[in-house]
């Protein structure tokens, strides 16, 4: 993948563009290390003695800004990619819901591609890239973003706040006439909150083949410092760059278009995270021919497919070899979600975690008052699980929706007791917080859940449950985990029993049935 330069010829490279060099960074996988270039790294400037020049991903802004405007612009040209796991939600749910009172029966079939980034054919995915521009002139503008984070969760006459600022560039056209508050109201604001935006702080226009020229000498001339030697990525594309997602999007939707166009039927739907692959379909024949046609290889795009990585939920075979097949009444996997294959329920895939050490994925604060993030801790554990897709009671059945409550609790159980444990003994927080703390997750859950700003934000999105059973099953998820430990949280269980006594038993039960 990486070849040896001569050091005379990559100072040349170097000295000729903005562009630095990388270095490598090593990340886990499973029991292996994958190797990925360090581009957000600062260098040395050039003839600048000690000072940081921008880094390489910083340089490659400007291109990264203009792709994200042709994104918006020319949905269309991604195919069937999606930018985080969150977007499989709307899709699957209008798939289902055109459907209606029908009940066909689901093929699924998920496919994943063998080193994407390192496979795809440089000279191609330039070749690609060149049609994606739909302007000769770009303006890219800086504004600033300014959060306050609360650092003290505890009530006070003066909470301690600290400022977090951040630069961020957008690309607009020439003829954008747009100010900048309705460029917040219109872009940027739709995906941030608490939010002060400060614009009109630098304004640079850029042709687009200085815009290409950068991008190709990124992929093309990608360099890699190992020790005192340098290397050349001959092959695929860098890990770690700031455009790698968007190159790998655009590329593999030619490829859909080019090699899988019999998928674009209503009886489809093709789902794609970077170069995981899911399709879910009611003609058994195009789930077949997806699968072989992947299994077959595509040189042209760099694709080999892993194939003890194939999943299926019905019997096949390729090349005489049987591909792994879901069990009857399991839930489909994909990218750490699980989909009911009869009625395409979502819920959270907890297999892959189940015997994970909950504390290892813990960030905790040791200072003069170690607890006082607790609280807010234990109710970002929670938020990050809050996702729409979970709750929707009119995607999924109220029994699925009760069931991923009370997990998504559980665990935010866990989180916090872990939490608690790795704290000092002088700086857990005592038993009156704890209450305060599942009382908060309590509110905050039902308002999240129901609020009128995500119904406002998302239309189809109903969630028909009542503050009552988010009490419950927040309450007794709690109950269940610290019930293990229960010499250290015997007057917070004595306090859980005296709240589930208060709620009523009619609604109670309503929420009780769908809890094993």
């Amino acid at each position: 993948m990486f070849e040896e330069v001569k050091l005379d010829q990559a100072t040349r490279v170097l000295d000729s563009r903005r562009l630095g060099f990388s270095r490598i960074r090593l990340l886990p996988k499973g029991k292996t290390m994958r190797p990925i270039t360090n581009l957000r790294r600062r260098t040395v400037a050039k003839g600048k003695g000690t000072i940081l020049g921008p880094s390489i991903n910083s340089v490659l802004g400007p291109v990264h800004s203009m792709l994200r405007l042709e994104t918006e612009r020319n949905p269309s040209k991604l195919g069937s990619s999606m930018f985080s796991v969150g977007n499989l939600y709307p899709r699957l749910h209008a798939f289902s819901a055109s459907f209606g009172k029908q009940h066909p029966k689901f093929y699924f079939a998920k496919v994943d591609v063998q080193s994407a980034f390192d496979t795809i054919p440089q000279t191609a995915v330039i070749r690609l890239m060149e049609d994606i521009p739909s302007e000769k002139q770009y303006i890219i503008k800086k504004h600033v973003e300014v959060k306050a984070a609360l650092l003290d969760s505890q009530p006070q006459k003066h909470a301690v706040t600290k400022l977090m600022r951040r630069w961020h560039s957008i690309a607009v056209t020439r003829n954008d006439t747009t100010d900048f508050a309705q460029l917040v109201e219109s872009r940027l604001g739709k995906s941030r909150k608490n939010t002060v935006f400060v614009g009109n702080a630098m304004r640079r226009e850029v042709g687009i083949r200085e815009l290409m020229d950068l991008m190709t000498s990124h992929i093309k001339q990608n360099l890699v410092k190992v020790g005192k030697k340098f290397y050349r990525q001959k092959r695929g594309i860098p890990q770690g760059s700031v455009l790698s997602s968007a190159l790998c999007n655009y590329f593999y939707a030619d490829l859909e278009a080019q090699r899988l166009s019999f998928l674009a039927a209503e009886d489809c739907l093709l789902l794609r995270l970077i170069d995981d692959f899911l399709l879910i379909t009611t003609d058994p024949s195009k789930a077949r021919e997806f699968v072989e046609v992947m299994h077959g290889g595509l040189p042209e795009y760099g694709v080999t497919v892993n194939p003890k990585k194939t999943l299926v939920n019905f019997g096949m075979a390729v090349d005489g070899m049987s591909v792994a097949r879901m069990p009857e009444g399991s839930r489909f996997p994909y990218c750490g979600l699980g989909i009911d294959c009869n009625t395409l329920d979502i819920v959270k895939d907890r297999e892959h975690i189940k015997d994970a050490v909950v504390s290892n994925a813990l960030t905790i604060d040791y200072g003069n008052k170690p607890g006082q993030n607790f609280q807010r801790r234990v109710l970002n554990a929670f938020k990050i699980q809050s996702h729409l897709m979970f709750y929707d009671t009119k995607h999924n059945a109220m029994g699925t929706v009760m069931s991923n409550l009370h997990k998504a609790f559980a665990e935010t159980a866990e989180k916090m007791w872990a939490y608690w444990r790795c704290l000092p003994a002088g700086g857990r927080p005592v038993d009156r917080l704890i209450m305060q703390t599942v009382t908060k997750v309590i509110d905050v859950a039902f308002v999240l859940l129901t609020s009128q700003a995500r119904r406002e934000k998302y239309p189809e999105y109903v969630c028909d449950i009542e503050k009552t059973h988010v009490a419950w099953l927040a309450l007794d998820a709690v109950r269940k985990v610290l019930a293990r430990k229960q010499a250290n949280f015997a007057g917070v269980l004595s306090w859980i029993d005296t709240e589930l006594g208060k709620l009523d038993s009619k609604q109670v039960a309503r929420a009780t049935k769908h809890i094993r």
